[in-house]
């Protein structure tokens, strides 16, 4: 694992020994910095104290991980430790959101500034799985105490390392699909956008599509290292497995725009019974007579809920006996399997329940029930087979 790679970028240094520019260097921070500058060869973006909200959005946006001091006020007012505690953990909580680690080193007790973090934010019994690493400045004297702590911490936390291997990844995809584009036409987004139009669709969704769609075909799959993520681990609990599974397949409403309809919209009526739209995406685009998304007319397959049971019945190896007419979306919404029935297609219009929408289904699941639905629209039955020519 090349730390200088996997962590190259612009990081952020958050310390109150940065108050005074032309203070003595003496706090180890300074060494620490200098460290990090010049081995991964990186420049850092300095502060004496937690950036305003606006402009910690901004630098969260852009960094490749923060320092943070923890003791950021002056020594001797129970008032000011009160209120710089609060700054921090709110800072903490905002870096949570954009999912940044931090680096905590300081020159207090560890213990004593875990025991000041909320439990969302850390947990002390499992260190590898937080986005906080806390470490002394003491323990950090030396270039190689940095990097070997930081190092075996992120072998230790697979959310981290996953992320900063896939961004690497997806910087270098992006520098390659832009770059290519414009020397071909600078205008590629303009003429992409006339094209959709002219073919009546969503001209924004489907250049996002399209980047997409280009970024993942440059994207380079053996970017995650065996000896990182192969090691053991403790199994996670059913409820865990069942919340990744959603995470993977699931896209939840509060991320999809109001006026976008797709395939895999996901409808739960107040009976509890679910819609699944299946129209191509192509089709979900208001055009000609249809003026707005209200008026686009969904084809919605009805599903319900699988019981606990009924489930444990039918799997078998790693998958669900579905018959014919079924298609079966494993934790498909906040942990409730579903079954939808092919048989029953049900058209409806946006607007009459797009209140109703609580997510979309991606790729490949809502793929393959439209392939089941297919089969099922276009099955073909045979003659039965006499007993007496099987069985003697």
């Amino acid at each position: 694992m090349n730390l200088k790679i996997l962590m190259s970028g612009i990081a952020v240094v958050i310390d109150d020994e940065f108050r005074e520019t032309g203070k003595k260097k003496e706090d180890k921070i300074f060494r620490i910095v200098e460290n990090i500058e010049d081995e991964w060869e990186m420049p850092f973006y300095k502060t004496h104290e937690i950036p305003p909200d606006g402009y910690s959005d901004s630098l969260l946006r852009s960094a490749s991980f923060v320092l943070l001091d923890w003791k950021l006020w002056r020594s001797g007012s129970a008032e000011l430790e009160k209120d710089g505690i609060k700054k921090n953990i709110r800072f903490l909580e905002k870096a949570k959101e954009y999912f940044i680690p931090v680096f905590i080193f300081t020159n207090e007790n560890p213990s004593d500034v875990a025991d000041e973090l909320p439990e969302d934010l850390y947990d002390a019994e499992k260190s590898e799985s937080n986005f906080i690493f806390i470490k002394s400045k003491s323990e950090l004297a030396e270039k190689s105490d940095i990097f070997d702590s930081v190092g075996e911490w992120i072998e230790r936390n697979a959310s981290i390392y996953a992320l900063k291997a896939w961004e690497r990844e997806f910087y270098e995809s992006k520098r390659a699909l832009f770059s290519s584009m414009y020397t071909k036409s600078s205008d590629w987004p303009r003429v992409f956008w006339k094209s959709y139009e002219d073919d009546g669709v969503d001209p924004s969704s489907s250049l996002a599509d399209l980047i997409n769609d280009n970024l993942s075909g440059r994207f380079r799959t053996d970017i995650f290292e065996k000896h990182v993520l192969g090691s053991e681990f403790s199994s996670a609990s059913m409820e865990d497995l069942r919340s990744l599974i959603q995470e993977a397949s699931f896209v939840g409403r509060e991320n999809l725009s109001d006026d976008e309809i797709r395939s895999g919209d996901l409808f739960r009526m107040p009976t509890g019974k679910y819609l699944i739209n299946i129209r191509p995406d192509c089709d979900c685009v208001p055009r000609g007579s249809v003026k707005t998304a209200g008026d686009v007319e969904l084809y919605c397959l009805e599903g319900k809920k699988l019981l606990e049971e009924k489930l444990r019945e039918i799997y078998k190896n790693g998958h669900f006996q579905e018959r014919v007419w079924e298609s079966i979306s494993f934790s498909l919404y906040e942990g409730e399997t579903v079954r939808f029935d092919l048989r029953k297609l049900e058209k409806i219009k946006f607007s009459d329940i797009e209140d109703k929408r609580v997510g979309r289904l991606i790729h490949p699941y809502i793929t393959r029930i439209k392939q089941r639905y297919v089969f099922y629209l276009q099955r073909e039955g045979l003659p039965r087979i006499p007993e007496e020519a099987v069985i003697e």
